[in-house]
């Protein structure tokens, strides 16, 4: 969804998701059951779904003027792979990451990359510093013990 509302707060972005997991694997859900998420407001219930509507993520079926629900809700195709993303949450948190690190998600992705990267190279060192340090540690000890031998002691 290029199309992120931009003055989505948390809360708003908690309440439409749970709108949109209300269908679960239905394909149509009756507006009553979005109507108990806002606790029997129906005009802000109302205000929700049309934006839901308008990011074509559902459909609004048997809207009737003067009534502020329809009578059905269906879910458009894209509704599932939207919720396997994370849904307007993840996408808020996402939104929060590029403004505050004046990234795109891509240079992100691309700069997780790197430290990964990175940090298994260190861990590579690290190993091969470690075995060298074993091998001295022999080496040591073989000295020592080839001193004591020949009474150096």
């Amino acid at each position: 969804m290029d199309k992120f509302p931009v003055n989505l707060t948390s809360a708003k972005c908690e309440l439409l998701d749970r709108i949109l997991h209300e269908f679960k694997y239905e394909e149509y859900i009756k507006t009553d059951r979005v109507l108990h998420i806002f606790r029997g407001n129906a005009i802000l219930a109302s205000e929700y779904l049309q934006l839901l509507n308008q990011l074509n993520l559902i459909i609004l079926i048997g809207e009737v003027p003067g009534h502020p629900l329809p009578a059905l809700i269906g879910k458009q195709s894209g509704l599932e792979i939207f919720l396997g993303e994370g849904g307007f949450m993840k996408r808020l948190e996402l939104r929060k990451m590029q403004e505050e690190t004046g990234k795109s998600l891509i240079d992100l992705q691309k700069e997780i990359f790197d430290l990964r990267k990175q940090l298994a190279a260190c861990r590579e060192l690290i190993a091969k510093q470690e075995m060298a340090m074993l091998d001295m540690d022999a080496e040591l000890r073989r000295l020592e013990a080839g001193m004591e031998n020949e009474g150096f002691s």
